[in-house]
């Protein structure tokens, strides 16, 4: 369904009449306005044919005292490829359409159809309306959430393109509009922008940009109900379906991070209501707009042959549980205050629950055989299925002060010589990561470095 649309208009400013007129207040006035004349500045240099134009407006500006009146009327006139989103110039400039169509289409053949994060015929609605609109009225929102679509395509490398400047080109542009996204009226769009921008920074060293910005998204996603079937009662079986999995997908990045950084996830098991998503054919149609007429299972992979089928968006949501479970086990307060028969009975439960996971995965779609059953552009993918839960295996039979066998080991060893026992299920573990190096191997030369 189709999103309302919202005209980018500067914030009022309030009106000076009134205001203490301090020293501090007024340096701190003329300050914020010298960096608006610097960024008018920089834009004036970037938009070259619309540079006369913009140049005429800023020496108007010198001429003349700026203030709220002035700036509004210039962020409100017709000034080239420039916009203003709270105030500040922000280029929305894009791709020509018959370029960037092509890399949505594979986008929604692909990274969306493993990972459901936009409804196809809603997307593509979206930049179709963007290119018809003036820049001035353009959404920022829209245009981010354009550029995401961008990122993600030439980050998965399904483009064909291995220079992945261009996905940090496209997330700095959505970057530079975050203020919109996140201060700005709430809807879905809003929350999907964000899911895609944290599925880019996820990869870095660096997880604290990461973290801040999936609490955002959480909260956001709280705040429209998204975690909560009653708030989509009302809605048709298709935007309601929408909704649920851009949630799941939130939750997904949230409980991951959270067991790689060691730190609480926002999320709460307890206050989800939603139905884990289920096929849909019907609803995810591409119809129109010069995509092909082809049914498209959200999260769902099937063999090349045809013949199994695995829910992959479904199983992600699952192994998102074990991920929290093996946070409460290993790094929660809760878990250091449990007593040592607690914490064994803790380590059994999130044990087996991996374990039923693990079974759970048809044969072909195992980290070995998966490189000769399905296709290349969706190994990565599995890539990223089979690296967590090898992370989760190796957390939960780390050699650790609580396991009192190993320990047990580890003193006879020192005090009477006898070699120690290896941990848990060690061989079991060295397999599994045996076979993902079987799997990584298969990936383009690339994407060995470059899946998540």
């Amino acid at each position: 369904m189709a999103r309302t649309y919202r005209k980018s208009r500067p914030k009022k400013r309030q009106d000076p009449v009134g205001i203490d007129d301090t020293t501090g207040h007024t340096q701190n006035r003329l300050r914020h306005l010298e960096t608006v004349i610097e960024q008018l500045n920089e834009r004036v240099k970037a938009a070259e044919h619309h540079g006369a134009r913009l140049q005429s407006q800023l020496q108007q500006q010198e001429a003349t005292p700026i203030d709220s009146t002035s700036l509004s009327a210039l962020a409100t006139s017709d000034h080239g490829d420039t916009d203003f989103v709270n105030d500040s110039p922000v280029l929305m400039s894009l791709p020509p359409l018959e370029d960037v169509l092509p890399i949505v289409k594979v986008f929604l053949h692909t990274f969306n159809t493993a990972l459901p994060l936009f409804h196809a015929n809603s997307l593509l609605y979206l930049i179709h309306h963007f290119y018809k609109v003036r820049l001035p009225q353009r959404d920022p929102v829209v245009w981010a959430a354009i550029n995401v679509v961008l990122a993600l395509a030439y980050r998965s490398d399904l483009v064909g393109s291995r220079n992945t400047n261009l996905s940090v080109e496209y997330l700095n542009k959505a970057d530079s509009v975050l203020s919109a996204v996140v201060l700005g009226d709430t809807h879905l769009l809003n929350i999907q922008v964000l899911v895609g921008m944290v599925f880019l920074l996820q990869a870095s060293p660096d997880l604290t940009h990461s973290l801040v910005l999936i609490a955002t998204t959480i909260r956001l996603a709280h705040k429209i109900g998204l975690h909560d079937r009653t708030a989509s009662a009302c809605l048709d079986a298709v935007d309601a379906r929408q909704r649920a999995c851009v949630f799941w997908m939130a939750y997904i990045l949230d409980k991951d991070l959270s067991m790689r950084s060691k730190q609480p996830s926002i999320q709460l098991d307890d206050d989800v209501d939603l139905d884990l998503p289920s096929p849909g054919i019907a609803e995810y149609q591409i119809k129109k707009v010069g995509v092909a007429d082809i049914g498209i299972d959200p999260g769902v992979f099937t063999t090349a042959d045809g013949n199994v089928e695995m829910n992959y968006f479904v199983t992600r949501i699952q192994l998102a549980v074990i991920e929290g479970g093996v946070y409460d086990y290993l790094y929660s307060t809760r878990s250091r205050n449990r007593s040592a028969e607690e914490r064994s009975q803790a380590l059994k439960s999130i044990f087996r629950a991996l374990e039923t996971w693990k079974a759970s995965i048809p044969l072909e779609f195992d980290a070995p055989m998966a490189p000769k059953t399905i296709s290349p552009t969706m190994l990565q993918f599995l890539a990223v299925l089979h690296s967590t839960s090898l992370a989760c295996t190796t957390l939960l039979n780390q050699a650790n002060v609580w396991n009192t066998l190993w320990m047990s080991s580890i003193w006879k060893y020192a005090t009477e010589g006898i070699t120690p026992v290896l941990p848990f299920q060690w061989e079991a573990t060295v397999d599994q990561a045996r076979h993902l190096a079987v799997l990584i191997g298969a990936l383009p030369v690339q994407n060995r470095w470059n899946f998540w």
